[in-house]
């Protein structure tokens, strides 16, 4: 089996809510974390959003990068940005129906995840194509997928934090 990192970003600025469509950069703390990291790989593999790229940078070395939008996290739509406090105040039954059936429910003008799942899983068609070792870095629910297709683990299982390397 060849070689595959697969890498949350590092802390990012803004921490404490649902991400998704958000771009924030890295904080301090998330690019203090990457000095040391050094993966001998052949390509590194990252989404276009900021925090992703800003991790794969410091990580690369001299392997290059290679920018897949599908790698994106899903989009929470009016949930992006939001704490989870904001959002079951301004709406508690879909809050409610979204914690029982997280997969099966999606937040307004958000990504379903059926589609979400679809586009994380061509991009990953494509990096199964080699070269290899490669790593990459992607988000909480992204390397979910990618660790569902690998491992056969359930996606809401999965556990990544900031900056962690599988």
């Amino acid at each position: 089996m060849p070689t595959l990192y697969v890498v949350r970003h590092a802390e990012p600025s803004l921490t404490g809510v649902l991400l998704g469509g958000c771009d924030p950069p890295l904080s301090e703390r998330g690019k203090a974390s990457l000095r040391n990291i050094a993966l001998d790989v052949r390509v590194v593999y990252t989404s276009t959003m900021l925090r992703s790229r800003q991790t794969a940078e410091a990580i690369a070395r001299a392997a290059p990068i290679l920018t897949l939008p599908e790698l994106d996290e899903i989009s929470y739509g009016e949930w992006d940005g939001k704490t989870w406090q904001e959002i079951e105040e301004r709406d508690p039954e879909l809050a409610r129906r979204k914690l029982a059936d997280w997969k099966g429910i999606t937040p307004p003008g958000g990504e379903t995840w059926t589609h979400f799942e679809a586009r994380v899983l061509e991009g990953f068609e494509r990096i199964r194509s080699g070269p290899f070792p490669a790593a990459v870095v992607g988000h909480s629910a992204v390397n979910a997928v990618i660790a569902s297709r690998l491992c056969g683990l359930e996606t809401l299982v999965w556990n990544q934090g900031y900056g962690e390397i599988h």
